[in-house]
């Protein structure tokens, strides 16, 4: 996959849209990780936790430490900048997919119980056992989603992640909130980089952009599935490799 930029650069020399893009794309991704590092440890530090809940959180900081190793492993390896153009290229892994998503929503779900806000999955029967991916890239992907997801849903709600299948080789996943929805003059925007929404929460305005690269990049794309004073719902898609 390419993103090019209009200003035409001598072939050797990447443009600087297109390395602020991508550096801002490498910070995004470690802000991601590295603020789950931190709501880990505000959790960690206080003193009404037990001894399991304890061994939970410092399994967790250590895992998405790991994480960060690996997000930024993949992304120097998979994405390039050529005469002016990033070219993302995926890393394939295979997964068992129901194991894979169960560990990592139950890790999520402990880590936003502050809020009390959970995250419910559910999976389509027909959804194979195995899924070749960029398993990276996937994780990012749903990162981005869910925590968009929690910073709109109000306290006491449920996140919803529907998983189901497409024909023979496609992939679905379907992320629905019950926060207040997005304002029809803001949908333009929602996967152009750098546009920060007037909802309270700060960021860098790179998630959904990154996101729907990255699925695209996967064979796939993200849309916004539908949005209502109920909630957003985003559909990811993408190709399952081992059925290709």
């Amino acid at each position: 996959m390419l993103i090019s930029d209009s200003s035409n650069p001598p072939a050797h020399q990447p443009s600087q849209n297109t390395m602020h893009t991508f550096m801002g794309m490498l910070a995004h991704e470690m802000r991601t990780s590295i603020s789950g590092i931190c709501m880990a440890t505000n959790m960690l530090l206080q003193d009404k936790l037990g001894t399991r809940d304890k061994e939970f959180y410092l399994s967790s900081i250590n895992a998405m430490g790991l994480d960060v190793l690996h997000i930024l492993n993949n992304m120097m390896a998979s994405s390039m900048v050529n005469a002016g153009k990033l070219e993302i290229k995926p890393i394939l892994s295979t997964i068992h997919i129901r194991k894979w998503l169960k560990s990592y929503i139950d890790q999520q779900n402990r880590l936003v119980k502050s809020k009390l806000v959970s995250i419910r999955l559910t999976f389509n029967r027909k959804v194979p056992e195995y899924l070749t991916t960029d398993t990276i890239k996937l994780t990012q992907i749903l990162k981005n989603l869910i925590e968009n997801a929690f910073q709109y849903s109000p306290v006491g709600s449920r996140i919803s992640v529907y998983v189901g299948s497409v024909g023979e080789t496609g992939i679905f996943f379907l992320v629905t909130d019950k926060g207040t929805g997005i304002s029809s003059d803001q949908m333009h925007l929602l996967f152009q980089p750098f546009q920060s929404f007037n909802n309270g929460f700060t960021g860098t305005g790179l998630g959904l952009y990154i996101s729907k690269l990255y699925a695209q990049a996967l064979g796939g794309d993200l849309t916004l599935a539908n949005t209502d004073n109920n909630g957003t719902s985003f559909f990811l898609q993408i190709v399952n490799q081992s059925s290709i």
